[in-house]
């Protein structure tokens, strides 16, 4: 006996309809299939011109390769762009260090003192009143009087590198030193020709080395301004009270291509998941080149680590590991510097505390800090044209940028600039519309819609079901 029950069709069409869920169409994107969108303002009579990202745009990238980036024409039609550098604007070789040197400890230099044989004098300007000290440029064993000397003479909390053979700038010293655990330490350098006459050389950030496996450690000493060695000695100092003792330094020489400022953009406050602990869940996709944890509160010292992952539902992987200060100051050093995250593109962002430590929660603000995207395009078409980012499921568009090198006189990045005068910003392209915003943090739409159907598909049957035993119970 066969049975048609009036509900089994809808039954068949939605069960058919579990199959893959289309995705819009992607490959002729329209303008208003974009979350943000800027109106471009070309330099009169040119043909081909250059943007770079604004902060609002990098916050709305859903890829991390920039492949949902498009600009279009007055008639919504794409016209043919190419990224004009890399993201990170940076050479890609790996950065080259000098050779090492060897520290050599500065002594107390007294009128009735005999120094150490091979001894070298240095005067050195501290508080306005000029003070003799001497060192011992030699590694021969130090026995007899030179011995006797270090023995009997005061060592400071300072040492001397000679760096005058050296042909390299640095940005940058890694010491080989001893640290003491949980402190951070601020060291100053100077340079000097002659041993009598320094020059003040600006750091910044201290070196710092907290206890435990996987803590945090920093041991270079990153310089403000590019530094060249040949011809110089340098003078590493530090606070008497603090034990450090500096075995020896290499420098890391200054790259050929400086990279551009970076782009920052503050993220929204973070969700607290305990007193040490915090979540960020990022609608964007661009990679991520440094975070930048502070705080309002004055005299803190937390160590950090950084996690990151894509799904609510994957576990947290570690990004980078840093330390939180604040030493009741904005200058720079009393602050701690952005936390590298080496262009991490994750779609949750997660800090925690060291060493049992809490979190200043209430305080603490994060900034993204993202390498510049930077486009040509030809002005093909009738203006005015339109910037547009962010689209999920977006293919590249992009093409090579030797090609369009090819038919352009000169470097793309020498084009030019071309304003961004209006900005429209629509739904998040992430999803972030009025039902994601209903979902729990972390929830894909996708995954709610299947559960939807699966859900509608159960009650049908149910229904099917309880029709068919009330007809046989009636016959």
């Amino acid at each position: 006996m066969s049975y048609r029950h009036p509900l089994l069709l809808p039954l068949l069409a939605l069960l058919a309809g579990l199959g893959p869920v289309p995705l819009r169409a992607a490959d002729a994107p329209a303008p208003a299939e974009f979350a943000w969108r800027g109106t471009l303002a070309l330099p009169a009579g040119a043909p081909v011109a250059r943007v770079t990202l604004p902060a609002d745009a990098m916050l709305r990238l859903q890829s991390a390769d920039a492949r949902d980036v498009r600009v279009f024409n007055a008639e919504g039609v794409p016209v043919a762009f190419a990224l004009a550098a890399p993201a990170a604007g940076a050479p890609t070789a790996p950065p080259a260090q000098t050779r090492a040197y060897t520290a050599y400890p500065l002594f107390t230099a007294a009128s009735s003192q005999r120094l150490a044989q091979g001894a070298v004098a240095v005067h050195l300007d501290q508080a306005g009143s000029q003070r003799s000290v001497w060192v011992r440029l030699t590694d021969k064993e130090r026995s007899g009087a030179a011995g006797t000397a270090e023995a009997t003479a005061t060592r400071l909390p300072s040492v001397l590198l000679d760096t005058r053979g050296d042909p390299h700038t640095i940005t940058a010293l890694t010491l080989q030193a001893t640290l003491p655990a949980n402190t951070l330490v601020h060291l100053t350098l100077a340079s000097s020709a002659d041993l009598a006459q320094w020059t003040p050389v600006a750091v910044q950030g201290p070196v710092f080395r907290f206890d435990g496996a996987g803590a945090p450690s920093q041991q270079t000493l990153e310089l403000k301004q590019p530094l060249r060695l040949q011809g110089r000695y340098l003078r590493l100092g530090w606070d008497a009270q603090t034990g450090v003792q500096v075995q020896g330094v290499t420098g890391i020489v200054a790259q050929t291509l400086e990279a551009p400022s970076r782009i920052r953009a503050p993220l929204p406050a973070g969700m607290a998941d305990g007193s040490s602990a915090m979540d960020w869940p990022l609608s964007f996709a661009t990679p991520l080149a440094a975070l930048r944890l502070s705080t309002t509160q004055d005299n803190t010292l937390v160590p950090v680590r950084i996690l990151g992952r894509n799904d609510a539902t994957q576990a947290w992987r570690p990004l980078a590991q840093g330390v939180l200060f604040r030493l009741g100051s904005d200058s720079p050093s009393a602050v701690n510097p952005p936390i590298p995250l080496g262009g991490a593109s994750v779609r949750h962002l997660r800090v925690e505390a060291l060493q049992g430590m809490p979190l200043p929660s209430p305080n603490l603000q994060a900034t993204a800090e993202f390498d510049p995207v930077q486009l040509a395009f030809l002005a093909s078409g009738t203006g005015p044209f339109e910037l547009a980012v962010g689209r999920a499921h977006t293919p590249a568009a992009a093409v090579d940028p030797g090609l369009l090198s090819a038919v352009v006189q000169g470097k793309l990045q020498d084009l030019p600039q071309a304003e961004i005068t209006q900005v429209r910003v629509g739904p998040s392209a992430a999803g972030d519309s009025a039902f994601q915003r209903l979902l729990p943090a972390g929830t894909e739409p996708r995954s709610v819609l299947l559960w939807a159907v699966l859900l509608a598909s159960v009650l049908v049957l149910a229904g099917v079901a309880y029709a068919l035993l009330r007809q046989l119970s009636a016959k």
